[in-house]
């Protein structure tokens, strides 16, 4: 077929059919983005779900909890040097311990501490950067956290601390957030209509009338 032949039956189509083929979107155009969640605004610089005072004070809080058990076994293994049954509540119910059970006494606020340690530095973490399972993580952790009652009142500051972090983590503006980084992470799929027609020749844009 030649140019000129073409160049009619482009000419001789029907207008609702150029105007069918024109409100087309193209082949392979991007969709417009979706907001994860209502109500929770996304950073105009990192692209991600804006943290709120609850996340935020959640994590701080289950940080403050770590250094306690920290500074309380540190405390610990500083006042053992002298005064043994003095350094933890656990090691004051030994009187003139032998030192295999020193060494186990020791062994078991160490544990202790590491435990309650650990478990709120992940709480922290993971809430810090929006993962929903650490609703969870956080009762854990605050459970966990009355093993400080076995070392010294250092310590002890760290179960209100935990609990208040995993109190913190149950709040709704908390359970958006996590919403909406689960959505941020796993964006939903959109599938785009299926074409009913394909017209083929120039752009209509491209078309003479």
């Amino acid at each position: 077929m030649t140019d000129e032949a073409i160049d009619g039956s482009i000419q001789t189509a029907s207008p609702a059919l150029l105007a069918e083929t024109a409100a087309e979107p193209a082949i392979g155009a991007p969709t417009p983005g979706v907001e994860p969640a209502i109500g929770v605004p996304m950073n105009p610089r990192t692209g991600e779900p804006q943290r709120g005072w609850t996340v935020r004070l959640s994590a701080l809080a289950h940080l403050l909890a770590v250094i306690a058990s920290a500074g309380s076994l540190l405390w610990t293994y500083w006042t053992a040097v002298d005064d043994f049954a003095g350094a933890a509540w656990l090691l004051s119910r030994f009187s003139d311990p032998e030192v295999g059970t020193e060494v186990l006494l020791v062994v078991a606020v160490t544990v202790a501490a590491l435990v309650v340690g650990v478990l709120n530095s992940i709480t922290a973490y993971y809430t810090w950067i929006g993962y929903r399972w650490t609703q969870t993580s956080g009762i854990i952790s605050a459970v966990a956290g009355l093993l400080m009652l076995l070392l010294n009142p250092i310590g002890w500051t760290a179960i209100p601390l935990a609990i208040i972090g995993a109190a913190l983590l149950r709040a709704q503006s908390s359970s958006a957030f996590f919403f909406a980084w689960e959505h941020h992470r796993h964006p939903e799929a959109v599938l785009t209509e299926r074409f009913q027609a394909v017209s083929y020749g120039p752009l209509p844009r491209y078309r003479r009338t």
